[in-house]
């Protein structure tokens, strides 16, 4: 592997992935802990689900005003700024005394959890072509390990420590990464000298020059959604009879995650040929998991719920996987930008999704919830496969009109 710049080693990929996937639990931590945290504020399940939605709608803000710098700064110190931030913010959440505050500093946090989204596009211009989905795939298992330890970790040290008590320990795990990114991320070249406004300003000519972005992207937030519909009320259903299962016992929940870890690095080779078939079977996976979860308030199915969880999760992870290579590989000196729209959307997705299954969960149970994620699955599906067929209708244009001017 090697860069116009400088070649990235095996071991700086390896912690530069755990990098990823440490920071980017901060924007998690809070979907395990949400019954303990509406009990020690007393709102009801349906109110708390607004953590979680404030959470990624920071995170989405984070995407459109910071990674665009990436194209423009030293992506390592914007990283421990942003770290910096996180620190303070995680420190905020855990010591605030009201629920209005709680839902600030929950924005805050997800502003500042983005550096993953800052790293990810770095190591796409330190890797050649042909292994660029191979270490995608390393950085997005990464982010499915953050996921894993967002919500395994939070739910036990939230049952044992409290949710203060987790969010402090989150800080101190940021400080971590801090220190690993001033140690292992190698210097960027700057490729732009855009003034800020302008650079934000570039974004809407992305969006017009490649429409397979904002489709991608669209796409790919419709199935995040789909999958924070699960997360974002799974913890409130499996505390409901016939469960009762505690913070803890939720959270490990989690664990299923693993599956989609140990693929994604394979899910990243299959990119190069075979992206737009993995989108759509991501997507027939992740609608096949919430058909089976209409049968989870019947009885306690609780593998049947982990089987559930585990596609979700490697669908979601196919799907994005197979969207944002394509994004990426469009305009070599604009990866940054390329992944703030793609990710702004794929969070606003996942943001809808978490407000949606809190109030499908909180109304009508868990065929509520699993209606709420069957749309959006159906709705990504469908979307991917009209992609599909708006890309093989654009490649053949040129390929007829090259066989016209031979004819000719």
């Amino acid at each position: 592997m090697k860069s116009t710049q400088q070649a990235l080693n095996a071991f700086d990929a390896i912690v530069l992935s755990v990098c990823c996937g440490l920071s980017v639990a901060t924007a998690y931590y809070n979907q395990a802990m949400l019954p303990l945290i509406g009990a020690s504020f007393t709102v009801s399940p349906t109110h708390t689900g607004q953590v979680a939605t404030a959470t990624q709608l920071g995170y989405a803000l984070g995407l459109l005003l910071f990674v665009p710098l990436g194209d423009r700064v030293q992506r390592r110190n914007l990283i421990m700024a942003l770290l910096t931030g996180n620190i303070v913010s995680l420190l905020w959440c855990a010591s605030t005394g009201s629920y209005s505050t709680l839902l600030v500093s929950s924005v805050a946090i997800g502003v500042s959890a983005i550096s993953a989204q800052i790293i990810i596009p770095g190591t796409m211009t330190w890797v050649d072509a042909q292994h660029r989905g191979r270490v995608l795939g390393l950085m997005v298992s990464g982010l499915s390990a953050g996921g894993l330890l967002a919500r395994t970790v939070s739910g036990a040290l939230g049952h044992w420590l409290g949710w203060r008590g987790m969010f402090t320990v989150a800080a101190g795990m940021d400080v971590l990464v801090l220190l690993a990114i001033a140690a292992r991320m190698p210097r960027s070249e700057v490729v732009i000298s855009l003034p800020y406004g302008a650079l934000l300003g570039s974004l809407g000519g992305l969006l017009r020059r490649y429409p397979s972005l904002w489709r991608s992207a669209l796409c790919g937030g419709l199935l995040f959604g789909a999958l924070n519909v699960f997360w974002g009320s799974m913890a409130g259903l499996l505390a409901r009879p016939p469960y009762g299962f505690s913070t803890l016992q939720s959270g490990l929940i989690g664990l299923s995650a693993v599956v989609g870890i140990v693929s994604a690095s394979t899910l990243g080779r299959w990119t190069r040929q075979h992206s737009l078939r993995l989108s759509c079977l991501g997507a027939t996976l992740v609608l096949a998991a919430f058909l089976a979860l209409v049968f989870a308030a019947d009885a306690k199915l609780i593998p049947l719920v982990v089987l559930a969880a585990t596609c979700i999760d490697l669908g979601n992870r196919a799907n994005q996987l197979a969207h944002q290579t394509q994004v990426l590989a469009l305009q070599p000196d604009a990866v940054s930008r390329l992944n703030t729209v793609f990710m702004m959307i794929y969070f606003i997705g996942g943001a809808l999704g978490s407000s949606l299954g809190a109030a499908a969960a909180g109304r009508y149970g868990w065929p509520g919830m699993a209606a709420a994620g069957a749309l959006l699955s159906i709705a990504a599906g469908v979307g991917s496969a009209a992609f599909s067929r708006t890309r093989q209708g654009s490649k053949a244009i040129p390929r007829q009109a090259n066989r016209n001017r031979q004819a000719s």
